[in-house]
């Protein structure tokens, strides 16, 4: 496992750069589904707009003014906090610091941040004085929807967050209090797929309705890129150990030719187990012959559900993108194959995952949150597609 981008550096090519300690393998990972996700939804709003599905968008831009003193202000900030907080985290320096600790504290240095924001507010005066003009102009640009991109992916992210956290919360209700759910929010850990699917697609959705763009289309742009975003972030949970592991699993392999780790796997050097000394925690034993942090691994092989989950994504997105978008027109018709993809895929999954004390019970039957959740997008999913099957249109280009 490869706890941060500093260990995959070093297991792999042989290089320290403890700067890199800072970038975690899971949010590395975030990142990259992110961008995926990106190129997917905007590579379909310009096919989509292209098609006549999407209005287009005309820009008004004043070409050759000075920037305003607001930008100058919004940039000098976001740089002073970048040079004072990320660049003190990747130079600390310390022996036995750890970044990840000190992510939401307020220490930090200031000489990084002034630097900072000296380097970016002089790169942006001289920008500034290169695009200016003797007599400013206002000029129209017509651009495609994928122009809202930035909205939606600021919009999505923020929303999406709050959602990933609450629903974690949610996932152990007997546990709630003011106190724990601060905690959470605040904390480097903590997430639920299907929480920050919802919140985020509602954020997008109001978005959209207040934009004037077609609700349903927009459904059906998102629901690929939703299945690449997923695909790739769970390899984050597989290379970095984030627990969201399957149940043991100490069985023979069904294959001869099926690798030990993808079967049944102890998650070595996995980031959970990130103390150094002290006793080991809950379910891990220490690796004979190392020292230092992240020396720990299961006691007991499991499941590497992370893994299975990332090559379901992958191929149904792959679906999606290669085989379905260009051939169902009818709105909103896409995205119910979404959902009854992306939900018989984590009902699959649940049957090997390990839920700890995240659990519902009702009566005598006992699911998990996201059990309940797929089980609502597959009906949802079936309903949706054969509601007036009659409508759908080929298209044979």
């Amino acid at each position: 496992m490869f706890p941060t981008l500093y260990h995959f550096i070093r297991d792999v090519f042989g290089i320290e750069i403890p700067a890199l300690q800072i970038l975690n393998t899971f949010g590395f990972f975030v990142a990259l589904s992110i961008a995926g996700a990106f190129w997917a939804m905007s590579t379909e709003m310009r096919r989509r707009t292209a098609l006549g599905q999407f209005k287009t968008v005309e820009v008004k831009s004043r070409v050759g003014a000075p920037y305003p003193l607001s930008d100058y202000i919004v940039n000098g900030i976001f740089a002073f906090v970048f040079g004072y907080k990320i660049l003190f985290l990747m130079f600390s320096g310390k022996d036995g610091f750890v970044p990840q600790e000190h992510i939401f504290t307020t220490e930090g240095n200031w000489m990084y941040g002034l630097l900072s924001a000296l380097v970016v507010l002089g790169w942006r005066y001289r920008n500034d004085l290169k695009q200016r003009l003797p007599e400013p102009r206002v000029e129209v640009q017509t651009q495609s929807a994928e122009w809202h991109m930035g909205n939606i992916t600021t919009i999505a992210l923020l929303s999406g967050f709050a959602g990933a956290k609450l629903f974690h919360i949610l996932e152990n209700p007997s546990g709630l209090s003011l106190l724990a759910i601060a905690d959470a929010f605040f904390s480097t850990g903590g997430w639920t797929f299907y929480g920050g699917l919802i919140a985020g697609g509602a954020g997008v959705l109001i978005y959209c309705y207040r934009k004037g763009i077609n609700l349903l289309r927009m459904l059906d742009a998102g629901g690929p890129a939703m299945l690449l975003s997923y695909g790739i972030g769970r390899f984050g949970c597989q290379f970095s150990g984030d627990g969201d592991w399957g149940i043991a699993n100490t069985g023979p392999k069904p294959l001869a030719w099926i690798p030990d780790w993808a079967w049944s796997y102890t998650y070595p050097h996995n980031v959970l187990g990130g103390q150094s000394g002290g006793m080991a925690p809950e379910g891990m034993i220490p690796i004979p012959g190392c020292t230092g942090d992240y020396c720990y691994e299961l006691a007991v092989p499991v499941y590497p559900t992370p893994l299975y989950e990332a090559l379901m994504g992958l191929l149904l997105f792959f679906v999606l993108w290669k085989f379905l978008r260009h051939r169902i027109q009818a709105p909103g018709k896409l995205f119910a194959c979404y959902m009854v993809f992306a939900g018989a895929e984590r009902f699959l999954i649940e049957a090997i995952r390990e839920h700890g004390e995240s659990l519902y019970s009702l009566g005598s039957v006992t699911f998990s949150q996201a059990q309940m959740i797929s089980l609502l997008l597959m009906l949802g999913g079936v309903l949706w597609l054969l509601k007036k099957p009659s409508t759908e249109k080929i298209n044979v280009q």
